[in-house]
């Protein structure tokens, strides 16, 4: 903790003009201009012991703050403690924030009474994603005549996480039979698909004549019909492209679209019971083995907060994640470039792996409005969805 005091602009005018009226008395020997330079001096001097003593016995600590969300207003709290005999005046918090537009944090807090605590709540918004340090808190005051600043300087180290924005998905269609159910006539609960019996409901006309529970049908005098559990665990893999050649320069990048869309799907599998595993790129590769979404949800996400972009192609990312997944995983590819015949064998790879993939691409020419164009090779089965900045998450993963 340091302490600082110096003059303001209109201190320094006080200054030169009580030098003047100095300048002026002993040349002409006048009696009011030695009383206004003595005027002045005493201004000065009390302007002086005032801004002393404004900060005498004020601290500032942080109080816990909640979840920071790239794009959500952030409750970041202090706690004002006077201890002094006096009330303070209007207190000017500051703080730089790189996670904000402004990159600084300048804020007004009300008087503090004597021997009390306030609670200022304090409120930013955080658009950058990232883990940037908290260090040093600056208050600041000063004396009724505004003619002298008095600084305090607080060293409270700590960390803020912002993490990336995330939508509400609705359902996935992750279990891969689930779209055949109605096809093959064969009634499913909402839960899945399997042989295990679950129970009988009232007969649809999309439903099969085989299935069909005729003692139930003459008990309720009507068509019942069989329905059956779906194997309750789904696996699902998120590959993220964070190739640093292909990004737009932009705030609102291809990159931190992408970086959104995984986030949303992290969150959605976390609520559900399926298993999932991440690869992303980046200056720093994360590989996340399949894993209960419930339990590695927060690590995907910390590290997608923090990820910076890299040289590692998706195609080696899909390669390396093959040998770790299991059959039938729903694999959403996210790439910043559909280009390549190494990613395009890559994708077919997971297709003939027995993998649902849906690709989806965020390329740097296309990604503001102008889809970019690729070639359709024969005999090449996998194609991305190409997405735009001006298409919600939701819609973009509704299109498979």
């Amino acid at each position: 903790m340091s302490r600082l005091i110096w003059p303001t602009t209109r201190g320094w005018v006080v200054m030169l003009g009580m030098l003047a009226w100095l300048a002026v008395a002993l040349v002409n020997h006048g009696v009011f201009a030695l009383i206004l330079m003595w005027l002045c001096l005493a201004l000065l001097l009390v302007s002086l012991g005032y801004a002393i003593c404004a900060l005498l016995g004020v601290t500032v600590r942080r109080v816990t703050y909640g979840r920071a969300i790239a794009g959500q207003v952030l409750p970041l709290p202090l706690k004002i403690n006077n201890r002094s005999r006096w009330k303070t005046q209007t207190l000017v918090i500051q703080e730089k924030m790189p996670f904000t537009l402004e990159g600084m944090d300048i804020q007004a807090i009300p008087s503090v009474a004597p021997h009390s605590e306030l609670l200022f709540n304090r409120r930013v918004l955080p658009v950058r994603r990232g883990e940037y340090p908290l260090g040093t808190l600056v208050l600041r005051s000063g004396d009724p005549a505004g003619l002298f600043r008095s600084e305090r300087r607080f060293r409270i180290p700590g960390s803020l996480v912002v993490y990336p924005q995330t939508e509400q998905l609705s359902d996935l269609n992750l279990h891969q039979f689930e779209s055949l159910s109605f096809a093959s006539g064969r009634p499913v609960t909402a839960t899945g698909i399997s042989q295990d019996f679950f129970g009988v409901r009232e007969y649809a006309p999309s439903d099969g004549m085989r299935f069909i529970h005729w003692k139930s049908s003459a008990r309720f005098g009507k068509l019942m019909v069989k329905e059956f559990e779906r194997v309750s665990v789904t696996s699902v893999a998120i590959l993220l492209d964070a190739d640093k050649e292909l990004l737009n320069d932009n705030e609102g990048s291809n990159l931190e679209y992408l970086i959104r869309v995984a986030a949303s799907l992290c969150v959605t599998c976390s609520e559900m019971d399926c298993t999932l595993s991440m690869v992303t790129g980046g200056d720093k590769p994360l590989r996340i083995p399949p894993t209960p979404a419930v339990e590695c949800c927060e690590e995907a996400l910390y590290h997608l907060a923090t990820l910076s972009p890299g040289k590692t192609s998706l195609s080696i990312l899909i390669e390396e994640t093959l040998r770790t997944l299991p059959r039938n995983s729903v694999v959403f590819c996210l790439s910043l470039s559909a280009e390549g015949p190494s990613l395009l064998h890559a994708m077919n790879g997971l297709r003939d792996a027995g993998m649902d993939v849906r690709w989806y691409c965020a390329d740097k020419k296309g990604f503001k409005g102008h889809p970019a164009e690729y070639k359709k090779q024969h005999g090449e089965m996998a194609q991305p969805v190409l997405v735009t900045s001006e298409q919600s998450i939701a819609k973009v993963l509704e299109v498979w």
